[in-house]
């Protein structure tokens, strides 16, 4: 028996060195510095240089990054101010135009006849509503913003001065001493001035502003001049009443009227007519007037020898002027071997009643 002190393994373990496991575990040398992750430690001048290098870096990002910013800013007011100027400056163009216009139209005043003095006037009444669509929608930069407030209000004046002094010229050209035409033509040129003046205001404030891109500086519009004695309202209404042409005229016409199948031949002095089943009278209205007219009515009367009576009315909705229209009254109720005088008429005074009817005899043919 062996001692209890024998510590010897027992027989299954005898041969413990030849077992091994049966894929290797590899072996190499660390070196010095372990992979493992260790804080590092840095002396105090160490840290102050890093932090030192630190913030010039961030100051240098910062700097770029603020430059940076500032040239694009920069650059989208320009383009701001760009699109602003050249918005302003077709305004400005179509104010000019009015001007001119409107300067023409005061000083040739008797020339005009109402026509062309309606249309001359409602041009220029449209082109300062214009004005005022453009600068709706347009914003201005920073820069510019007094400038766009002034010619705002000048836009405004001209519209609301232009239309005014439209509706004076064109009452005191049908009665010069109509007091509340004379009114509204002198407060519609108040109104004109006032824009003048802002516009002033607007060239003032843009100051040292590049206008090179918009062909230049903007020009000097006044469509009021001061001072100037053409444009004092009651001369205007005085020259207008004298020219004569300018005063509206409501004329309108019955200028025509014919048969149709028409006349064959002649018996005792009147037109006779074949029978037909389909006769009718094919009338023309003109008006001869210088104003538009609306709401025209014609009438027909056919009056037999026999006292048979036929009426008939058409409206015409509207006439401009110096225009005319073709109606026609279809199937006219004739009988063979009558008489009968037909008679075209308006339903409504005017300046002229003498040519606001036609009539005239015929007779439909007894033979057929």
């Amino acid at each position: 028996m062996a001692p209890w002190y024998d510590f010897r393994p027992s027989g299954e373990w005898r041969n413990w060195q030849t077992r091994r496991i049966q894929v290797p575990v590899g072996s190499r040398s660390w070196g010095f510095d372990s992979p493992l992750a260790h804080p590092v430690s840095y002396s105090p001048a160490a840290r102050r240089k890093r932090r030192r290098r630190t913030l010039v870096i961030l100051i240098v990002v910062g700097v770029v990054l603020g430059v940076a910013y500032g040239v694009v800013q920069a650059q989208g007011e320009r383009e701001t101010a760009r699109a602003y100027l050249d918005v302003a400056r077709e305004a400005i163009d179509t104010a000019a135009e009015i001007s001119t216009a409107l300067s023409t139209l005061v000083a040739e005043i008797e020339d005009y006849n109402r026509a062309t003095l309606v249309e001359r006037l409602g041009q220029m009444e449209a082109s300062a509503e214009e004005i005022v669509t453009r600068l709706i929608d347009v914003d201005a930069p920073p820069d510019l913003t007094e400038a766009s407030m002034f010619l705002r209000i000048a836009a405004g004046a001209w519209r609301s001065g232009m239309s005014d002094t439209r509706a004076g010229l064109l009452a005191l050209s049908a009665n010069p001493l109509d007091e509340e035409g004379l009114s509204t033509l002198t407060l519609g040129l108040i109104d004109l001035r006032v824009g003048d003046r802002a516009y002033g205001g607007f060239l003032s404030s843009l100051g040292d502003i590049d206008t090179t891109l918009q062909g230049g500086p903007f020009p000097s519009i006044a469509l009021v001049p001061a001072e100037d004695a053409l444009y004092e309202p009651r001369d205007l209404a005085r020259r207008m009443f004298l020219a004569g042409s300018i005063a509206p005229v409501d004329d309108i016409a019955v200028s025509d009227l014919k048969l149709e199948p028409g006349p064959v031949g002649v018996r005792d002095g009147l037109p006779v007519l074949a029978v037909s089943a389909t006769q009718s009278a094919q009338v023309v209205v003109t008006n001869r007037g210088n104003v538009d007219v609306t709401g025209i009515t014609v009438r027909l009367q056919l009056v037999s020898n026999d006292g048979e009576l036929y009426e008939a009315e058409q409206e015409v909705p509207g006439l401009e002027a110096t225009s005319s229209t073709l109606l026609t009254f279809a199937d006219l109720p004739t009988s063979a071997g009558s008489t009968y005088e037909i008679t075209i008429s308006l339903g409504r005074a005017d300046d002229d009643e003498e040519n606001d009817s036609q009539k005239f005899l015929f007779i439909v043919n007894p033979g057929g």
